[in-house]
């Protein structure tokens, strides 16, 4: 009989069905790589130190060889990691595992006990110490396989003993021993974990078969209903089944999970400069990514657009979950290479725990999605976990939101107004008007308190309007060369009836449109970047400017920038903070304005407070400021007094 049909005979005993087979598959695929890793150091090792006691064939060219088979082997099993292959398949490769290990041990062993005659006391022990590391490296690492333990004994341990036992020193003779001692129990223990391994196989066999017997013809039936036509993955439907499936008592009643909702970062630029088939493209490529990103027992589904969910089971604590929630996310960094392109993106995600954040599936994905909302205000490309401080935030908002829907507006809104300069002449341009709600239960509202909760109410397009009307009335009472500058939200631009309403209000009161700049930020133009150019681009053929708001806190791309509609730049405050310590700031600084020279952009700096800020600009090519330096936000009521005297400085400098 041949040795292949007697390792053969020795394998068809023992498990033979195709789920056992392929757990053997996914354990041995993470651990023979990490075996010959450890081989390849070990002889590596035993190698040098014989260098010059040693022929160098045995030294060199038989470390060589056998290092080269270990490479070869190790590189396959790594290559086949991600795949699945027919049971057969996995059986055969298993039988040639089982082959190669014994063959290997037999040759590194017969390689190392050959070296055993060369060298001092030092180096023989060095050769003993490698073989029995060997040793247990191998039947260790091929734990999955509980032939081989006594293969290695009898093919490798019993000679490498008996050589040992013949040796003249006692040491060895004992070392012998111990090693029999040693490994024999080794073995008895890989034996038990062998069988703990297939325990647990068969365990895992009989949930997966009581859970197929516990599905209905009618979840059959709706398998298609359930999956993502564009990446394949469960949708929203699924997304809510599981979670109602979860919080209902799909296992333990009760049991704590966590869910995540994630929403890319620089998606609808990809879909508007690049096209929808691109973003479908980069849509499907990151399902694949997040698929395989999964932590064990995970799910992940696609909601919609650019927004994925994902549920952990016994997510642990926050560290946990903010760790699982970090590699999920790193997997999205490298590029994506696609045909129209090579694309690089990030993705924000919001997490909600059952049952602190909610006890409905609906309250979860709420609570989720705002703890998203706020990473995305504050730290985009990380995670948020839902705490008590949102709660208290979320409560907060409803009472906004609802003292905004019953207020009348235009009584409770009012606008203050704060000047833009050219510091060269001391003239003032314009006035950008900023709004303030000053409500009898809330007091004082913050004016990104209260766009942001209107344009989660839906009220947005209301709220401009009326404030767009007040401003229209106050600079019509300003002198002919003053402009009147707007801010304008995302939901504004993309709203065909605002923009129509502002439209009409302009031509109502006869105000002269070329006397208008609408602000608007980079975030807002990229929620809906074809729109926004659109209403953008409609305003400017009718005679406004469009400003470009809070420059260098959003996308800031220049590809973006030449794209975009505008008239002018405004640099966001935080760049002159440190601008009188930081060179780098400055040296920032001046490639904007460069920048806007090259592009015929008028460039205007905000937050300007001090001398000294506004000496740096001007050395570096600043001309247009606004900010507390030349006056703070004003009522309307003193807007005239601020031009009068400022027209009467310019006459009598």
């Amino acid at each position: 009989m041949s040795i292949r049909r007697i390792f053969t005979a020795a394998w068809s005993a023992g498990h033979s069905t195709p789920d056992f087979h392929h757990a053997q598959y996914g354990a041995l695929t993470r651990q023979i790589p990490m075996m010959y890793a450890i081989l390849l150091v070990n002889m590596a090792t035993l190698a040098y130190i014989h260098l010059g006691a040693a022929p160098d064939y045995l030294t060199i060219a038989v470390p060589t060889v056998l290092g080269l088979v270990c490479v070869y082997r190790a590189a396959g099993k790594y290559r086949g990691r991600h795949q699945m292959p027919a049971v057969e398949t996995i059986r055969r490769n298993n039988r040639d595992t089982m082959i190669m290990a014994v063959v290997l041990g037999a040759a590194i062993t017969a390689w190392s006990l050959t070296l055993f005659g060369y060298g001092d006391a030092y180096s023989k022990g060095q050769v003993t110490f490698f073989n029995g590391i060997t040793i247990i490296a191998i039947i260790t690492c091929l734990m999955p396989l509980r032939q081989i333990p006594p293969l290695m004994i009898s093919v490798v341990v019993v000679p490498t003993c008996l050589f040992l036992l013949l040796q003249d020193e006692t040491a060895f003779r004992a070392i012998a021993v111990n090693m029999i001692l040693v490994i024999g129990a080794l073995s008895v223990v890989l034996r038990r974990a062998h069988t703990d391994f297939s325990a647990r196989v068969e365990k895992q066999l009989e949930l997966d078969i009581q859970r197929q017997q516990l599905q209905s013809l009618n979840d059959r039936v709706s398998l298609l209903a359930a999956e993502d036509s564009l990446t394949g993955l469960p949708n929203r439907r699924s997304f809510f089944d599981g979670l109602a499936r979860l919080i209902d008592g799909d296992g333990i009643k009760g049991s704590p999970f966590a869910v995540g909702i994630i929403d890319l970062d620089g998606f609808k630029p990809v879909n508007d400069m690049l096209g929808h088939g691109a973003g479908d493209k980069l849509l499907h490529a990151v399902g694949r990514r997040l698929a395989t990103a999964m932590p064990y027992g995970a799910s992940i589904f696609r909601l919609g657009g650019d927004e994925f969910a994902i549920i952990l089971p016994c997510p642990g604590s926050d560290d946990d979950i903010l760790e699982a929630s970090g590699a999920i996310l790193a997997t999205l960094a490298p590029t994506f290479a696609l045909d129209e392109g090579k694309i690089r993106i990030s993705a924000t995600c919001g997490v909600a725990r059952f049952p602190d954040a909610g006890q409905t599936a609906a309250d979860l994905f709420e609570r989720a999605d705002f703890a998203l909302y706020h990473a995305k205000a504050h730290e985009r490309g990380g995670t948020t976990i839902f705490s008590s401080n949102h709660e208290t935030a979320i409560k907060q908002a409803a009472t906004v939101s609802q003292r905004l829907r019953d207020a009348d507006l235009d009584a409770v809104l009012s606008m203050e107004y704060q000047p833009i300069v050219d510091a060269r002449t001391g003239t003032t341009l314009g006035l950008e008007a900023l709004a303030r709600w000053n409500d009898p239960v809330l007091g004082r509202v913050p004016p990104d308190v209260f766009i942001r909760t209107a344009e989660q109410a839906g009220v947005i397009g209301r709220v401009t309007l009326a404030l767009f009307r007040k401003a229209l009335r106050a600079a019509s009472t300003w002198p002919d060369d003053i402009y009147l500058s707007f801010n304008l939200s995302a939901q504004d631009v993309c709203s065909g009836d605002t923009m129509a309403a502002i439209f009409e209000e302009i031509e109502r009161t006869g105000f002269p449109i070329t006397r208008l700049v609408f602000e608007v930020t980079e975030s807002a133009i990229m929620q809906d970047f074809g729109r926004a150019c659109t209403a953008l681009n409609e305003l400017r053929t009718a005679g406004a400017a469009i400003a470009l708001d809070d420059f260098g806190t959003g996308y800031s791309s220049l590809s973006y920038v030449r794209k975009l509609p505008i008239d002018r730049i405004k640099i966001d405050r935080s760049f002159i903070l440190d601008i009188e310590k930081e060179q780098a700031g400055r040296d920032i600084l001046k490639t904007i304005f460069d920048l806007c020279r090259n592009l015929r952009l008028q460039c205007i700096v905000e937050g300007v407070e001090t001398h000294s800020q506004l000496a740096i600009l001007a050395s570096i090519g600043g001309t247009t400021y606004q900010g507390y330096l030349f006056s703070r936000p004003m009522a309307v009521s003193r807007v005239a007094e601020f031009l009068s005297v400022r027209s009467e400085q310019l006459q009598a400098g």
